[in-house]
């Protein structure tokens, strides 16, 4: 039976989700919702959504003289259309040389803020490549290869920010020592529990983490320099002074606020199912991707009633143990989800989506996929071998041979991190709305 219908609705929940978030509204939202006395002398947008969250701090109340506007986004992510800002790019997923021109242009821009001046700060998830300053003694190098380890290390993301964190002159709180003004910090979670020290790892922030968290999380790591591993020997021994700890006087400097992330992106998803009068379940979406999918069709076809969902946010790891083919953790969830799907279950039809709301999930250029239980089949009838390629981590190559299982957003200008949803009905049902 077919499940077309209902890929259709996956596919357009997945736009639902990327419309909760969309960026511009949330930072104009909380602008207009703070009134007209709010006065800030400088703005600051760094990470994937830079440009939309610059858009929304027009909503800025007039001042007599036009702040100082600073633009940081990874290269791939959109521009800002609009006068008055200095543009800058970096890397991402791994910096390169023009994310330290940025980091170095960063350091001298926030100094230039003055005592008693407001610094609105706009930071969203792709700020820790895109803008980096390494910290003393260490080169570039030292962190892209470090970062390489790390993205195929298949450590939670709280880990991975943890060493980057303390690689850094920006991260952890290092750029709040870099200013003397006020901080007003609005944040746009791309992390589990929406935790501000690890979305863009924390420049304005109190890390809880140490030295000896970093270098216990590269120990079993492979390809990480000498000169890091040195590095965080002597940061554990107290040679180096730490990041911004809580507690830490500068931190009266600042406020922060989240303006959303990915339980408002699955908060707006499961609204809109149970408007169509399907049973909701929401959870947390983490681990190893192959797993969660597991995880997802099993506890999905667990639920009680016909009409189900199960809707998770959060993010999945994969590691990778040698060479990779193209795609990323959404669609390697995703086509291990074909998997378990495979063949069916008698009178129900069922999909699942795997989404990554910034439109990029990993090298494939998509943002994920969306299955039934008849695209296992279908790949192994154009001669494509599934269980290899999810051992190859070949997810989105694969995909692309079933008609319809990529999804392909295009930049989204947000990023609040995944989304996976487990969609049943009894075949056949009415249509849906």
């Amino acid at each position: 039976m077919s499940s077309a219908r209902l890929q259709e609705l996956a596919r357009r929940l997945a736009g639902l989700a990327v419309s909760a978030v969309d960026p511009e509204r949330l930072v104009r939202d909380e602008l207009t919702r703070r009134g007209p006395a709010l006065r800030c002398d400088a703005v600051l947008a760094l990470g994937k959504a830079a440009a939309a969250m610059a858009r929304g701090a027009r909503a800025l109340p007039p001042i007599p003289l036009r702040p100082r506007r600073l633009l940081v986004r990874p290269h791939a992510s959109p521009v800002l259309l609009e006068l008055g800002w200095e543009q800058l790019t970096g890397g991402h997923p791994l910096p390169d040389r023009q994310s330290t021109a940025a980091g170095a242009r960063l350091e001298r821009w926030l100094a230039d803020a003055q005592e008693g001046q407001t610094l609105l700060a706009l930071i969203s998830g792709g700020a820790s490549a895109c803008v980096e300053l390494p910290a003393p003694g260490l080169a570039l190098d030292d962190l892209t290869a470090t970062q390489r380890a790390l993205l195929g290390s298949g450590l939670p993301i709280g880990r991975i920010n943890a060493v980057r964190k303390h690689l850094s002159a920006l991260k952890g709180g290092g750029a709040l020592r870099q200013t003397r003004g006020r901080v007003l910090a609005f944040l746009l979670s791309d992390v589990p529990d929406d935790d501000p020290s690890a979305i863009g790892s924390g420049p304005f922030v109190a890390d809880p983490t140490t030295y000896a968290d970093a270098l216990a999380a590269v120990q079993p790591l492979t390809g990480i320099p000498e000169r890091v591993v040195r590095h965080l020997e002597a940061g554990a021994r107290g040679e180096i002074p730490e990041t911004v700890k809580p507690g830490d006087p500068d931190l009266a400097r600042v406020e922060t606020t989240v303006l959303g992330g990915g339980h408002t992106a699955r908060a707006a998803v499961a609204a809109e199912l149970r408007r169509q009068g399907f049973s909701v379940e929401e959870g947390e979406l983490a681990g190893d991707a192959a797993r969660a999918a597991f995880g997802l069709v099993v506890r999905g076809r667990a639920l009680a009633g016909e009409s189900v969902a199960l809707v998770m946010s959060g993010e999945t790891t994969v590691t990778l143990a040698g060479p990779a083919g193209r795609g990323g953790r959404n669609t390697e969830l995703a086509l291990a989800a074909a998997r378990e799907l495979a063949g069916g279950t008698p009178g129900v039809e069922e999909v699942v989506l795997a989404l990554a709301t910034d439109g990029e999930d990993g090298s494939s250029r998509s943002a994920g996929g969306v299955v039934d239980g008849t695209v296992w089949e279908a790949l192994q009838r154009a001669g494509v071998d599934p269980d290899k390629a999810l051992e190859h981590h070949d997810s989105a190559t694969a995909l692309r041979s079933a008609p319809g299982a990529l999804l392909e957003t295009g930049v989204t200008s947000t990023n609040v991190g995944d989304l996976a949803l487990y969609l049943r009905r009894p075949a056949g049902a009415p249509g849906l709305g």
